[in-house]
């Protein structure tokens, strides 16, 4: 798993030099100004929390590319996680719907400017930084977008 984490890595840099080749070093910097934009916009920072069963997290659900989604997948610490496992809410929503009755009958919806909050069901919740990565399937172009963060979970009751 480690190999397939540093070929990840180096691929970045590698197209990070190409970009900095053709366009500039100042290019780079505006591209982690816009990464770290899209990131403080989409994912609710401090909203990670331990639950008795694993994990919650909330998404703001800014203008950017929010819609219909025909399948989610999360993979925690670097391990996917069963779509049984995860579930969904939207705000207003009386009740979370498991990752695994998503498909492209019956999609999700994030609606624009409304918190969508993620439940996962872990056996072991480890401690520490915890690494997580969402993927939307849209029912649109593109196909796939996903989002990663890494942040140390609070505890419930905490203070975001």
């Amino acid at each position: 798993m480690r190999t397939a984490r540093l070929r990840g890595d180096l691929s970045l840099l590698r197209q990070g030099v190409d970009v900095a080749i053709g366009f500039g070093v100042r290019s780079l910097g505006g591209l982690v100004s816009v990464a770290e934009l899209l990131e403080s916009s989409v994912y609710e920072r401090g909203s990670l929390t331990a639950t008795p069963s694993g994990f919650s997290f909330t998404f703001l659900n800014p203008p950017l590319r929010m819609g219909a989604f025909s399948a989610l997948r999360l993979s925690w610490n670097g391990a996917r996680v069963p779509p049984e496992d995860a579930q969904v809410r939207t705000t207003g929503s009386a009740q979370p719907r498991s990752f695994a009755s998503v498909d492209r009958a019956h999609p999700v919806v994030l609606p624009v400017g409304a918190r969508t909050h993620f439940e996962v069901h872990l056996p072991r919740a480890e401690p520490g930084t915890q690494r997580v990565r969402l993927e939307l399937e849209s029912v649109a172009i593109p196909p796939l977008v996903w989002f990663e963060f890494a942040e140390v979970a609070r505890s419930p009751g905490a203070a975001p």
